[in-house]
This record gives structure tokens, sequence and C-alpha cells, in this order.
């Protein structure tokens, strides 16, 4: 276990909720070492996703300031948002190419955690895709294995270190936690009030 390294991983929010991620081992001299390289390294399709998802919340932001009168413009806005966010979502799902598709246990704006029968070593480096569905969008990434926790017999949960995001991706991954927390207290409120109703019919 790389300490400092984890130590980087645990300063951010984790949210235990499963999202697709695709894996393909590098060798270490493979990770991009500056942005400027982590940017000529990202595929087009991967830019064009997270620019899309920008343009749309700052397009959004300024209706928030004009009170009512702005609310159905500001919906069917939205609307026509969500449309192209379905496609993209639905490119994006076509990116596989010869990555090892898996479904992480958690993710947050340090890294991933996720648990697979395969044997890594601390340090083993990773091209990483996070599908962030609920965002409409994907990070492309690179990762490294500062954990390795024994599960069972047969199974190891890693957890990966981001070590070359960009800036505004590794922001989104956050943004894309908290939402996923707002969600999760949401649904609990919703089955608490659900529990409470039952409880007072008897």
């Amino acid at each position: 276990m790389n300490s400092q390294r984890l130590s980087e991983f645990e300063e951010y929010f984790q949210i235990n909720e499963s999202i697709r991620v695709n894996l393909f081992a590098v060798e270490n001299q493979l990770v991009p070492q500056s942005q400027p390289a982590l940017e000529d390294d990202i595929p087009p399709l991967f830019k064009l996703a997270n620019e899309v998802s920008e343009l749309d919340q700052a397009s959004l932001r300024p209706l928030r300031n004009l009170g009512d009168l702005a609310q159905e413009l500001a919906a069917f806005l939205q609307a026509q948002s969500r449309k192209i966010d379905l496609i993209m979502s639905h490119i994006l799902a076509s990116e596989q190419a010869q990555d090892n598709a898996i479904h992480c246990d958690s993710y947050g704006g340090g890294g991933i955690r996720f648990t697979s029968p395969d044997v890594y070593a601390i340090g083993q480096a990773f091209r990483t895709k996070l599908f962030l569905h609920h965002e409409a969008s994907a990070v492309y990434c690179y990762t490294e294995v500062v954990a390795v926790e024994k599960q069972d017999s047969d199974h190891y949960q890693y957890t990966l270190l981001f070590t070359a995001i960009r800036t505004t991706d590794q922001e989104l991954v956050v943004r894309a936690s908290l939402h996923a927390q707002t969600r999760q207290l949401k649904k609990r409120q919703e089955l608490e009030q659900i529990d409470d109703d039952s409880s007072s019919e008897k």
C-alpha cells in the first residue's frame, strides 16, 4: 500500500454508486506527464461530450436571475439539452475498444474503487474511461493502483488514484458524486415517508 498516494485519494469524497468504467492496463511510462500531453491523448469524442455539458450549464445559469418569466424558457432549453445528452450518452456507450469494461464500487474526485478476481500490483497504471450516465458525460484519464484489499478467496478490491486527469474533468467527477449523494438522500427520504405512511395506516 502506498500511504502517500492513498492519502491523496482520501482527500476527496467517495460515493458508493456503481458506474461503468473501462480500464486498460498500461506501462507507467505511457501515462501523460503534463496537461498538454494528456489533452493530445484524449479522444475527440470525450472532449466534445464534456464541452457540450459545460455549454449547457453556462447557457442555463443566466436564466436563474430572470425570475419566474424565465422558468418556461429554461424548461424548454433543458428538454432540448436532455435530448442532446441522451444522444451523446448513446455514442459514448459504444466506446469499448479493447478496454476491460467493469462497474466500479465507488467513485469520487480522488479516483475509483472496484472489485475484481484479476490480480494487479500496487503501482499498476490504467488508461481509464468513466461513464457518468446521469451527467451524460464521460471522462478519459489515467489511474494507478494505490491500495489492494482482499475481499474473499477469489476477489480483491482495488483503490485507483487519478494520476493524469484534466482539472475540468476532475471537477465533473466531484459534481457527479455530489449529485449522486443528493439522489440517494432523496430516495432514502421517499422510502422513509412510505414506511411512515404504512405505519400510520395500521
